[in-house]
């Protein structure tokens, strides 16, 4: 007696399902439809996600030295890095240190609190020209005040305004990067 595999020899009389070759055109024309159309929107999320990143990055290395500064009753500085981090840059995309006490042209490694990555895809840049911001123990930025204007590959960004008390707001209004 011969059996018969079911699955690789149907029955007669029974219907086979699948997918037509014109089914398939039509189903993979309307998928490149709907990829090129929502593509824009993803790399929009992308960019305001980049911007948002590196907003936090800034707010974080600036809370970090404010209360710092305030609970250890001492001047504390934020400042960009160098690539040894053992000075202070004028480079505010790239790594941020918070470094106790007035951080001038050399920075000791016992004095540096926390480091903050920056971004590659992401350029910051301080209004003031400074090179640190230094908090007084009472937690006070005088004389430091200004804004921080973070843009990424895209034609809008994010300003940060840096107030003489000491608190880093984002502004509501988008930039022209």
């Amino acid at each position: 007696m011969m059996t018969c595999d079911t699955a690789a020899h149907p029955r007669p009389g029974s219907v086979q399902r699948g997918f037509t070759l014109l089914e398939l055109m039509v189903a993979l024309v309307l998928m490149a439809v709907m990829t090129a159309w929502l593509a824009p929107g993803f790399q929009a999320l992308g960019h305001h996600s980049m911007l948002n990143s590196e907003a936090t990055r800034l707010q974080a290395a600036f809370a970090l030295a404010r209360n710092t500064a305030i609970t250890q009753r001492t001047s504390v500085t934020v400042c960009p890095a160098n690539p040894q981090r053992n000075a202070c840059t004028a480079s505010w995309h790239e790594t941020l240190m918070v470094v106790k006490g007035r951080a001038t042209d050399t920075v000791k490694p016992e004095h540096v609190l926390r480091t903050f990555p920056g971004q590659s895809t992401t350029y910051t840049t301080y209004n003031r020209g400074w090179r640190r911001v230094t908090y007084t123990p009472l937690g006070h930025a005088s004389g430091y005040n200004g804004s921080f204007d973070v843009c990424a590959t895209g034609e809008t960004g994010k300003r940060l305004v840096l107030s003489p008390l000491g608190r880093l707001r984002i502004d509501k209004t988008p930039i022209d990067c």
